[in-house]
């Protein structure tokens, strides 16, 4: 139950920050934004909190989720947007840093929560 919480708090942040982002400051489409954000949230939970943020520290873990952001984003701009690489990158580049704030703070509520692999490497 504890991972259907966490996955589901990580899945409104990401909508809301990049539809803030995607939508309000860069109109970009529904169906963009949410596709962003469910391939996000699928690749950064399983992979980035669940286990590369045990196995490093909270400022590594988010650094790789700002760097996911911008990749992420910048794709389906360009292939499902069309617009070019310089709105691209500015969308991504936003983006990017919106979420890495998010995520900071929620890798603080994984490790409290000791959710993921913090059971079995805790001090």
């Amino acid at each position: 139950m504890n991972h259907v919480k966490a996955f589901a708090l990580k899945g409104i942040m990401t909508l809301a920050l990049l539809s803030i982002v995607m939508g309000l400051g860069f109109r970009l489409s529904a169906e963009s934004i949410a596709l962003t954000a469910v391939l996000y949230g699928a690749i950064s939970y399983g992979i980035g909190d669940m286990a590369f943020l045990h196995k490093t520290n909270n400022l590594l873990t988010t650094a790789v989720d700002l760097a996911l952001t911008f990749v992420l984003v910048f794709s389906v701009v360009i292939w499902f947007e069309g617009l070019n690489a310089g709105i691209a990158a500015s969308s991504a580049f936003i983006s990017a840093l919106m979420m890495a704030v998010g995520e900071y703070f929620f890798h603080l509520y994984i490790k409290r929560n000791e959710l993921g692999s913090v059971k079995q490497n805790s001090v």
